[in-house]
Parts: structure tokens; sequence; C-alpha cells
């Protein structure tokens, strides 16, 4: 699969530029979230997402300066408006940025990670071993620790992207490099390899 032959599209199907081109920019107060404590859903976020078929691995570099609590940049699963799974560098409300990951199923399930080696940068992965979504992060884009492993339900509707959000904030531009995807299957999950 190259860059090239994937056709990116929004969360309504129209067609966006490939996140390969460089910038994203989150507008203010945009968000993916849904409080398991209640309140309506948000799905506010821009995405670029793409289809793949079988197995994958989907990874990239991220970069962005994370000033607001919960300013993100994040590789995206998305199934629908209530079946959907982000794997972020976000901004905590303790001011550091950490890998966090949300997997939606009517609520959010969000869980905070470590905190990035290098503020500001790094490296993001989706698996997709049959039905099961593994997510990992990177320091260097070559030992890959293990965030997330679960499922979403039916995988034939899914498309897989990129999102950016701000939701306290005023938005900011994140850089996506590197972007990578193969249709390979992952080996061993809990590994990385």
């Amino acid at each position: 699969m190259s860059m090239e032959s994937l056709d990116w599209q929004d969360v309504n199907g129209n067609r966006v530029g490939s996140p390969d081109s460089g910038l994203l920019s989150a507008p203010a107060r945009t968000d993916w979230f849904a409080d398991p404590a209640g309140g309506e859903p948000t799905g506010s976020a821009p995405l670029a997402l793409t289809r793949c078929v079988g197995d994958f691995q989907l990874s990239a570099l991220v970069e962005a300066t994370l000033t607001e609590t919960y300013d993100a940049v994040a590789l995206f699963v998305h199934g629908g408006a209530t079946s959907w799974a982000k794997l972020a560098m976000e901004r905590s409300p303790a001011g550091t940025d950490t890998i966090v990951t949300v997997v939606t199923r009517g609520v959010s399930d969000d869980a905070n990670g470590v905190a990035v080696a290098c503020p500001g940068r790094s490296w993001l992965r989706i698996s997709r071993m049959g039905v099961v979504y593994a997510f990992h992060h990177s320091d260097d884009g070559a030992r890959w620790k293990l965030a997330r492993l679960f499922t979403l339900g039916p995988i034939a509707s899914h498309r897989v992207g990129f999102s950016v959000q701000s939701p306290m904030g005023d938005g900011f531009d994140a850089r996506v490099r590197h972007v990578r995807i193969t249709p390979t299957t992952l080996l061993d999950a809990r590994n990385g390899c």
C-alpha cells in the first residue's frame, strides 16, 4: 500500500489530503469523547481516514507543541459515531505530554499511559490482527511498547487514520511525518514485533 493509492476522507466521506502531506490543524474546542459519566458525546475533531482491508500496520511520527490540557494528535480507528478508538500524544492535566488511549463502545473508556520521552514528539502505531487491534508507541520508531489491546466490533466499516483535537484550547497545528501503512500482520502484540 502506498500513500498515493489511499483515498483519505473525513468522517462524512468528503475527500481530504493525505496526512503525509504535512500539517494537521485542530480547531478550537474540538474533541472525540463520550463521557462515561453522561452528557452528550462529542465528535467534532477533524479526521483523515482511509479504509484498509485485512491485517495492517499504520505508523507515523507525530509532532506538536501541546499547550492546553487535552490538546492531542492521534491515530484513529473509526467504526461509527459511537464505535471508535484513538491512540494519542496528549497534554495531561499535570502539564506533561502523555500517551493516552480511548476505546469507545457507546461510552469512552479512557486510559492515561506514560509520559513521552521527548515532549512534543512520539511515534504511534495501530496494528490490526484479525478482529484485534493493538496500539503501540515508541521513542525511536524501532522499539515499540504496547499501550492497548482491544476489539471494536465488526471491522467491515472501520476506517483508520489521524485526528487532532483541542477541547479546552484555541487550536494548534501538528505535523505527521514518516507515515507508513503496510499490509502485514503483527506477530506478537505484547512485545511489539
